[in-house]
């Protein structure tokens, strides 16, 4: 399972989702060249934010879509500010125009009506399923038969 983020000047990095929402995260963080301290998240094209930093203890394909396009944003939480700021951390006017910027508005107004739905999904898969293995990397994987899968690039190798 993947899923493709956008972020800078019309860059894109795949990235499996079959790991802990912190593991995803620091792998973003590394790979879109952002630093370590700095919080990040994701929002689907319609600027829906996934809220992934409040849900650590889930993994990450139980919140995200697999194959999806999600956008990266920064996180900001002003001082006084009971709610974060989210900014678009990608540069395309076509995704990240006038309605995007209004739904990720409109979600600080609605985050803490959706917090509970979506902690109520994690509950299920607060511990690993058999399924799935950790490696020494924190990366995981899944396989029937023991092999590891390959899944940086979609089948053909096309981005």
């Amino acid at each position: 399972m993947f899923v493709m983020v956008l972020y800078g000047d019309n860059e894109h990095a795949l990235f499996n989702t079959l790991c802990k929402i912190p593991v995803l995260l620091d792998c973003i963080k590394q790979k879109c060249h952002y630093e370590a301290e700095a919080e990040v998240d994701l929002a689907d094209e319609t600027g829906q934010v996934k809220n992934l930093s409040q849900n650590q203890h889930c993994y990450a394909s139980d919140i995200l879509t697999e194959r999806e396009i999600y956008i990266l944003l920064g996180v900001n939480k002003p001082n006084k500010a009971s709610t974060p700021v989210y900014v678009p951390l990608l540069n395309n006017d076509n995704i990240v125009n006038s309605k995007f910027l209004a739904k990720l508005g409109a979600q600080l107004d609605s985050l803490s009506q959706n917090r509970g739905n979506v902690k109520k999904m994690c509950k299920k898969s607060a511990s690993p399923s058999p399924s799935r293995s950790s490696t020494t990397d924190g990366k995981q994987r899944t396989s029937p038969n023991g092999k590891h899968k390959n899944i940086s690039t979609p089948q053909g190798g096309k981005h």
